[in-house]
C-alpha cells in the first residue's frame, strides 16, 4: 500500500468528535490527546493534528515538526513543495491562520478534515474543539494555498496539480472511499505457523508486517517464508510496546499480537 493511502486512510479513521475540555473562565481549553502526542498541549492545534497524523503512519521525515501555520507554509515555500492546487494529505493553509489535510477534491471543491475546528453548523465562541472534515470552494479567497509533502516512497498521491513536482499527472478529482482503501485482517491461522523454524506463505505476511512497523532489529535482507529467532525477536519488541494489551512478550504470535502487527503496518494503530 503507498504511503499517502496508508496516510489518509488513518486520517480518515479518526473519530469526528469534541477533543477539547470545558471551563466556564476560558472556554475551550485547546487540551486534547493530539497536543499531548506532539508535545505541545494546552495550545492552538490544528498544524499540530496534521503534524500528528503523519507521525502516527510512521512519516515523520516527509514534514517539518511546526506548529504554525505561517510557519509551515513558508517552510514548504523554501523547499518547493507549496502549490496552488489540492492534493490527497497536502496541508491546506486557511486565511494563514488554520489549517486541514486534503482528503479529497474535484473541479469545484476541496475536502478537507481537520483539528482545532468546529462542526458544521456549530456555534463554538470563536474557537475549534474537535476533528471534523468540511468541504470549501477551491477558489475561495480563505485557501492560501497548499504544503505537499514528499512522500518516502516517492509515490505522488492524486493530485489536481498540472506541474506536481512529484511527477503525478493531474486527475479531475479523488474521493476517499471505506470500501476500496481500508484494509481486511486476514483471520489468525494459528500459532503453530509461527514457531521457530515454520515455514510458509503467513510466516512471511507476519514478516512483511514487523518490518513495516520497524519492531525490533532490522531485517539485513527483508521478510521471508521462515520464522527465526531474529523474528520472533521482533514479535517479542511489539508485545513489549504493547504489553498491557498482548500479555507476556515472549515471541509467539498469537490472534491479539497477529491483530497489532497487522493494525500498525496498515496505520490503523498507533505505535
Amino acid at each position: 500500500m503507498s504511503q499517502w493511502r496508508t496516510l489518509v486512510d488513518h486520517v480518515m479513521s479518526v473519530p469526528e468528535r469534541v477533543y477539547e475540555g470545558w471551563n466556564s473562565l476560558d472556554g475551550w481549553d485547546n487540551h486534547t490527546p493530539f497536543g499531548r502526542e506532539y508535545g505541545e498541549d494546552g495550545v492552538p492545534w490544528c498544524v499540530i493534528f496534521d503534524w500528528d497524523m503523519y507521525h502516527d503512519v510512521g512519516l515523520d521525515q516527509a514534514v517539518p515538526k511546526l506548529d504554525n501555520v505561517v510557519a509551515f507554509s513558508s517552510w514548504a515555500r523554501v523547499h518547493g513543495q507549496w502549490s496552488e492546487y489540492p492534493s490527497v494529505g497536502a496541508w491546506c493553509n486557511l486565511g494563514n491562520s488554520h489549517t486541514e489535510l486534503v482528503v479529497g477534491f474535484d473541479a469545484d471543491t476541496v475536502y478537507l478534515k481537520g483539528g482545532n475546528s468546529i462542526k458544521d453548523g456549530a456555534a463554538d465562541n470563536g474557537q475549534g474543539n474537535g476533528v471534523w472534515s468540511h468541504k470549501m470552494a477551491r477558489r475561495a479567497t480563505k485557501v492560501v494555498g497548499y504544503f505537499a509533502p514528499t512522500f518516502p516512497d516517492n509515490v505522488c498521491p492524486p493530485t489536481a496539480d498540472p506541474h506536481d513536482y512529484r511527477g503525478g499527472k493531474a486527475a479531475a478529482s479523488w474521493r476517499w472511499s471505506p470500501t476500496s482503501t481500508t484494509p481486511k485482517l486476514p483471520a489468525f491461522p494459528g500459532r503453530q505457523y509461527f514457531l521457530l523454524g515454520a515455514t510458509g506463505e503467513r510466516a512471511l505476511t507476519l514478516q512483511t508486517w514487523l518490518q513495516r512497523g520497524a519492531w525490533g532489529p532490522a531485517y539485513r535482507v527483508g521478510p521471508s517464508r521462515t520464522m527465526t529467532a531474529l523474528d520472533l525477536a521482533k514479535v517479542k519488541a511489539l508485545q513489549q510496546h504493547y504489553v498491557t494489551a498482548l500479555g507476556p512478550a515472549d515471541g509467539l504470535c498469537g490472534p491479539l499480537t497477529w491483530q497489532y502487527a497487522f493494525e500498525v503496518a496498515n496505520g490503523l494503530r498507533k505505535k
